[in-house]
């Protein structure tokens, strides 16, 4: 079908208005908000920050959504969102990248960086947590693909495994350090039989929807959340009987930060396993074309800088740990396929989100509509980040010098 220009203009601006009346009912949805935080967990928040960050969260995202993660639900948060502070999310987190112009000298980015480290991701995952749903569902991590195995089952599988490790069991204190919406979370409640897991994530709207999913499974009374600073944590010494962390801790600014309050809330004897996210001993960061990449998946991710896998290793001995497992566990095997298939071949309705060509296709279906006023300034760009970022991670992939699960066993001593 052809339009002259001026009939195209018309029917832009006739669109233009249907829509906007849409967008402010669709925002007006009522919805059930559940309560923001779990007061079971008697951990110690700031009143007013709490009061200040919730309501600056229903402001940016209106009502919580709990309609299981799809196309129309998607589109029902996204068109919701405050127009004005999803642009300022998009500015916060774009100013911390200028460095991309110079790619040769980025050592002065990655100080400023690590200074807004914890301002910067809070912008990134209100930007990027309902584009996660749409495309990863409620576990926003990458696993061992084994095949004849669906996605569901081999995430399952990779968040099941760290129950395994740390030999979780019924009545045991767990703490989840970056949460996300507590898919890995819920997931180690059901594989250890009832474990009590606290999620601690520093994002109010993803700490909004973690209590939403946990209330909705029945599992009230197995998880908490806190939202605070996984750098210092508003967290007793000695609380924990085990911790885990799901490809999280690299957004600290440095690992020792992180890995360093770990240390501290975990009971003598108690054990963390983590998945991170690493550059390999094959990174050569004076290789210019190596650095574009890592760097682009470091921008992509709310990333300051990534550490290697022995200087990772290394950052938790430093604060005291004890290592009794390691290794990269991102190689193929005969059984299994590369981890990045997950964003180069995807399959089913889900994966074909992650796919480049439904990434292409949802992307551009995003810039018409927010060109038509329907989506508010910043999906577009929000979308742009995520997909350069998913090419990136499919080339450090492929080279082999990137890995997204370096997992490590540890212990505190049981005499500290």
């Amino acid at each position: 079908l052809y339009l002259p220009p001026s009939s195209l203009v018309s029917s832009l601006f006739f669109f233009t208005r249907i829509f906007r009346p849409l967008n402010s009912l669709l925002a007006s949805l009522p919805l059930t908000i559940p309560p923001f935080f779990n007061e079971r967990t008697n951990m110690p928040v700031n009143p007013d920050s709490y009061v200040e960050e919730k309501e600056r969260m229903k402001k940016f995202h209106g009502s919580i959504v709990e309609e299981k993660s799809g196309l129309v639900t998607s589109f029902k948060k996204v068109t919701q969102k405050n127009e004005e502070l999803n642009a300022k999310a998009v500015d916060t987190y774009y100013s911390n990248w200028e460095d991309r112009k110079d790619i040769k000298n980025t050592e002065e980015g990655v100080q400023k960086r690590r200074a807004n480290a914890q301002i910067m991701t809070n912008a990134f995952y209100d930007l990027v947590t309902d584009f996660y749903e749409y495309g990863w569902g409620q576990s926003f991590h990458f696993c061992q693909l084994y095949k004849g195995d669906t996605f569901e089952e081999n995430t399952n599988r990779h968040e099941a495994y760290l129950s395994v490790k740390l030999g979780l069991k019924r009545g045991m204190k767990v703490l989840d350090v970056g949460c996300g919406v507590g898919g890995p979370l819920r997931e180690v409640v059901k594989s250890s039989g009832g474990a009590h897991v606290t999620g601690l994530n520093n994002n109010a709207y993803q700490i909004e929807r973690c209590e939403a999913y946990s209330r909705k499974y029945g599992l009230t009374d197995f998880t908490a959340f806190i939202k605070g600073d996984f750098t210092k944590m508003p967290i007793a010494d000695a609380t924990f009987d085990a911790v885990f962390s799901v490809e999280a801790t690299v957004h600290a600014p440095k690992l020792e930060m992180v890995y360093g309050e770990i240390f501290r809330v975990l009971k003598p004897g108690g054990k963390y396993a983590c998945y991170e996210w690493c550059v390999t001993e094959k990174y050569d960061e004076n290789d210019l074309f190596q650095k574009k990449i890592v760097h682009g998946i470091e921008e992509g991710n709310s990333i300051s800088k990534m550490y290697k896998t022995t200087a990772c290793l290394n950052a938790a001995k430093s604060v005291g740990f004890i290592v009794l497992e390691e290794g990269d566990v991102a190689p193929v095997t005969s059984a299994t396929e590369p981890w990045y298939y997950a964003l180069s071949n995807a399959s089913g309705l889900r994966g074909f989100a992650r796919s480049p060509i439904g990434r292409v296709v949802t992307h551009t279906t995003v810039t018409i509509l927010q060109a038509l006023y329907i989506l508010p300034a910043g999906v577009k760009e929000t979308s742009a980040l995520l997909n350069d970022a998913a090419d990136k991670l499919i080339q450090g992939g492929e080279l082999g010098i990137f890995t997204p699960m370096y997992f490590f066993l540890v212990q505190k001593p049981h005499a500290a």
